[in-house]
């Protein structure tokens, strides 16, 4: 009998272990998901870079049509007022600038002007450094329709210009600070001689006439004190020229004496841009 080797159906060698299937929500699907993720916080990190853009652009062609109309505004005061526009200073305060397309209104706007000469009728005046500030600007698009809220504004008169206007030599008069003291010193006809009539008053402005006042007043001819009932007469000579231009309803509030000359002060509600530029 001849001895072979048996071979049975089955294989009896021990079974090979394969590796696992990958099960769903294992490590690839995982791998899937965190590549998703990360696209995503791509785009929204392009998002915001996007918008941060057109952020920059906006703000940037806001500031460039507020800079415009600025410039505008200083060419219109510089026209009106007979000053170089590159002196003139306009601050618009709107943010953002651009809602002026659509309401028409301006929150603030400051100016500032070394030297502006103004003619109302048969007076003109010379004002300097004036500093004048504006809310609640209404019409803003158009200037001859244009209305502030309310208006305030500071300036001076210097002592030559307040001279032409008293029609004789006015000068501060007041080495304390204290009384705010002028001397004015106007040629007058005595019995057909000319002669220095020297008066010393405190200045103050009435506000519906527009007058400068000469209040507490005092007055000397060659020296000799001059009875107050003939100072009166020679005071309304004085003050009856001694006015103002008409700024509409921008009205003068204060006079002040100093070195320099006559500080003014103005103030307004409901004040049209064409009273103050004359146009």
């Amino acid at each position: 009998m001849n001895e072979h080797p048996t071979f049975s159906a089955t294989p009896s060698e021990p079974t090979q272990v394969l590796p696992p299937r990958t099960r769903a929500g294992s490590g690839t699907v995982v791998t899937v998901e965190g590549g998703r993720r990360s696209h995503g916080v791509v785009a929204w990190l392009i998002a915001l870079v996007v918008i941060a853009l057109l952020a920059v652009v906006a703000v940037i062609v806001d500031q460039t049509f507020q800079a415009r109309a600025e410039r505008n505004v200083a060419d219109v005061i510089a026209t009106s007022v007979g000053a170089d526009a590159s002196t003139v200073g306009v601050t618009i305060h709107n943010r953002p600038f651009l809602a002026v397309l659509v309401t028409d209104e301006l929150q603030g706007i400051d100016v500032t002007v070394p030297k502006a000469t103004v003619a109302r009728d048969d007076t003109t005046v010379t004002f300097r450094d004036v500093k004048a500030h504006a809310s609640g600007i209404r019409h803003a698009r158009q200037s001859s329709q244009t209305v502030a809220e309310t208006m305030s504004a500071t300036g001076r008169i210097d002592w030559p210009e307040l001279s032409r206007l008293a029609g004789g030599k006015i000068s501060y008069n007041d080495d304390t600070g204290d009384t705010g003291r002028v001397t004015i010193v106007r040629e007058m006809s005595v019995l057909g001689a000319r002669v220095d009539v020297s008066i010393t008053a405190v200045p103050g402005v009435e506000a519906t006439s527009r007058r400068v006042t000469l209040s507490n007043p005092s007055a000397s001819l060659d020296g000799i004190p001059i009875p107050d009932m003939l100072l009166k007469p020679i005071l309304e000579g004085i003050t009856q020229r001694f006015t103002l231009p008409d700024l509409g309803n921008l009205q003068y509030d204060s006079l002040k004496a100093t070195p320099q000359g006559l500080e003014f002060s103005l103030v307004g509600t409901e004040v049209k841009l064409s009273d103050l530029t004359g146009q």
